[in-house]
């Protein structure tokens, strides 16, 4: 076989592998009926439980609630899901800086002052943050009342989806190194925990680097309970009393 006839059987290859590389990574990405655009809602419609926001503490408790009742989500941005190497580790930086409508980090300015991204997209911060997953600390949990066992459970639920352990490429061995040089002790290896010293975090991106946010958590969804709707701006909340009817959505 010639010279040509041999590079183009390796181009085919090469372009076969990559389709597929590309199809597979394309398949991560969860397929949800019920996220739609806000534009198909009915007029009018119930629901026992009204989220306002799908960010990282909206899709864990509508996922939660749909177990039991009738859940409806609002979410004012798109779904991470229709672009899903936008949220790539590559390009972090370039998802986080986007300045046109339809980013995912809508940058914003706090009223004291400080320059900041706020999250405009299903799954919240967590579809373009740096990715650092960790517990929260013993105390706090403690000091707010919650049922520690319950934490914990939580905690399972959450990293069966979206938590991985960090490798330890040279950039992050050097800032460990640098660490324990520095007297940041002890070295407790990898741990979820939020303890005193230097440790292995976790992390939301797996080993291809492909980001697993809050979005993901709605795989637990029950898909005949619960409605998304995207791109769903809520104008006025209405509270009464007057009926069974204890509140009303006005959404545009």
């Amino acid at each position: 076989m010639d010279h040509l006839g041999s590079w183009r059987i390796l181009m085919v290859v090469f372009v076969a592998l990559f389709a597929l590389h590309h199809f597979c990574h394309a398949e991560t990405a969860p397929y949800y009926s019920f996220v739609q655009e806000s534009t198909s809602a009915p007029p009018v419609s119930y629901y026992d439980y009204i989220i306002v926001g799908g960010g990282t503490a909206g899709c864990p408790l509508a996922a939660t609630l749909s177990e039991s009742a009738n859940v409806l989500v609002l979410e004012r941005g798109g779904s991470p899901y229709f672009n899903p190497s936008k949220t790539d580790k590559e390009n972090f930086l370039s998802t986080l800086l986007d300045p046109s409508p339809y980013s995912y980090a809508q940058a914003f300015v706090s009223e004291d002052g400080v320059y900041n991204h706020r999250a405009r997209v299903l799954g919240g911060a967590s579809v373009f943050n740096a990715g650092f997953y960790s517990h929260a600390e013993t105390d706090f949990i403690k000091e707010t009342g919650l049922d520690e066992a319950s934490v914990n459970d939580s905690y399972r639920w959450v990293e069966k989806k979206v938590a991985f352990k960090a490798p330890v490429l040279q950039w992050q061995s050097a800032v460990r190194d640098g660490l324990l040089e520095a007297g940041v002790l002890p070295f407790n290896g990898f741990s979820y925990d939020h303890i005193n010293g230097t440790k292995i975090g976790a992390t939301i991106f797996d080993l291809d680097d492909y980001r697993h946010s809050a979005a993901d958590l709605l795989e637990y969804a029950d898909p005949e309970k619960i409605k998304v709707y995207l791109h769903a701006t809520v104008h006025t909340i209405l509270f009464t009393t007057e009926s069974k009817d204890s509140s009303q959505v006005n959404v545009a």
